[in-house]
Formats: structure tokens, sequence, C-alpha cells
């Protein structure tokens, strides 16, 4: 299996077309290939239109962690985290409730943010790194630490 994502003007979720001017209306989509990836099936959109670079982590408890960006379309913009399950056809993961909001500075400004990969210490900390558009309309970069409960 392998998650993609992809602009909503190439493939749009089902029964949500969307015009896309710009890249802010990607979305994770879920493919699964049965002959080796020479061709591959769509099994699933994951999120909305604006949620995108996602990364995945199993954290030392066996739960899955994905993270990503939220752009353009639902403010406050910045990086989500969400846990989630492993299950025998993928992964499941809960958008709609459970996120954990871990960048929320660069607000409603159009752009400039997120891209918030995570790794686990040895010590269960997780780490974060991020950028956020600034009031003073740059990029900064950032790295949070937290636990999961």
């Amino acid at each position: 299996m392998i998650y993609r994502q992809l602009a909503a003007d190439g493939v749009s979720i089902k029964g949500r077309p969307i015009k896309a001017g710009n890249d802010q209306a990607d979305h994770f989509i879920l493919f699964s290939s049965a002959d080796g990836a020479k061709t591959f099936d769509r099994i699933r959109d994951f999120g909305d239109y604006g949620e995108m670079y996602l990364s995945l982590l199993r954290v030392q408890d066996k739960r899955l962690l994905l993270t990503f960006t939220v752009r353009d379309l639902k403010p406050p913009l910045g990086v989500r985290a969400i846990i989630g399950t492993e299950t025998e056809d993928g992964f499941e993961f809960d958008f709609a409730h459970d996120r954990i909001l871990l960048d929320t500075k660069t607000g409603s400004r159009f752009q400039g943010g997120g891209f918030g990969p995570t790794v686990q210490l040895n010590d269960g900390i997780l780490v974060t790194s991020y950028s956020y558009r600034g009031e003073d309309g740059k990029s900064h970069l950032e790295v949070v630490r937290w636990r999961l409960r």
C-alpha cells in the first residue's frame, strides 16, 4: 500500500470535485498494488482538501502517528497529528476527531508553514519540526517536543 498526495485538479475527493488554482487543495489518497507496483487501485481518500505533507511513524507503543500540514482552506493553518492503528487492510485514522494541534502560528494567513515530520527519541519524547509564516511575513523554523498519553 502507498499513501500519495495528489493535487485536487488531478484526482479529486470522491463526490467532492474542486477546481484547484494552486497546490493548496492537495489531499491524501491511499492506493494499493497487487502486481508489484505495475498498476495501482485507489482505495480511499484520507482527510480533506488542503491537508498534505504527511509523515507516518510507528511509535514505541505500536500505535501509528500521522503528522501533516493544514494549508489555506481550513484555518488555523499549521501542523496536526492524529493517532491511528494499523489494520489488516492498511491504516485507520479519525480525521474528524482527535486532532492534536502542534502548530497554529501561521493562523489565517494564506500559507507559509507546516511540513512537520516527527521522530521519537529513546525516552519516548516526540520531536516535530515545522515552519510557520510570522506576523512579519517571514518564514520561521521551530521544533516542538511533546509526549503522547
